[in-house]
């Protein structure tokens, strides 16, 4: 299907701003985890402090050398996940500037997308009882910590994740049928 010359110029320009979004949100992460490491190489004590303040936690934060390396394996997987996931939008962003809105791979990528944002928000479920708890968990017996929660902002992003799943799906169903469709007439 084709889209009018103005429609086909505003959606380019306006993807193009969002593939520099996407960069500059990678480029704010990717700073954000390297003075996150050198602040824990560099002031360690600094990290407990950080830790109790970003996961609410009323109690000490002790950190053993096997509950830092699991903490950090824990943070370094759920940014490897973003990173996947803003590259994959920036391919998004990338074909459909590029190529027909209703193409097979602008469907694919939305419908990956969506799955990786519901694996984020699943692991943003997981991610701060399991975090709180390594946090704690060196603590003697009776101080240490584990939070269970689930927001308003948490089910939103489940819908949210969700719906675009849901219409990345359906546009991959909607391409395979206009494949087939064009190879009959």
């Amino acid at each position: 299907m084709k889209m009018n010359s103005n429609n086909a110029v505003a959606l380019s320009r306006l993807c193009g701003q969002m593939k520099l979004l996407t960069r500059i949100i990678q480029a704010g992460l990717a700073a954000i985890l390297v003075y996150a490491a050198w602040s824990a190489l560099a002031q360690p004590e600094r990290v407990a402090i950080w830790l109790g303040d970003a996961l609410d936690i009323a109690v000490a934060v002790t950190l053993t050398p096997a509950t830092g390396l699991a903490l950090l394996t824990l943070f370094a997987l759920f940014a490897g996940l973003l990173f996947y996931g803003l590259q994959t939008v920036w391919s998004l962003f990338d074909k459909l500037q590029h190529d027909s809105p209703f193409s097979h791979e602008v469907a694919a990528l939305l419908r990956r997308a969506g799955l990786i944002a519901l694996a984020g928000a699943v692991a943003g479920l997981v991610l701060q009882p399991v975090a709180t708890l390594l946090a704690t968990f060196a603590n003697p017996p009776g101080s240490r910590t584990l939070a269970i929660g689930l927001g308003s902002d948490q089910l939103m992003l489940f819908l949210l994740a969700g719906l675009l799943f849901v219409m990345g799906h359906v546009m991959v169903l909607a391409t395979a049928i206009n494949d087939d469709y064009q190879r009959f007439v």
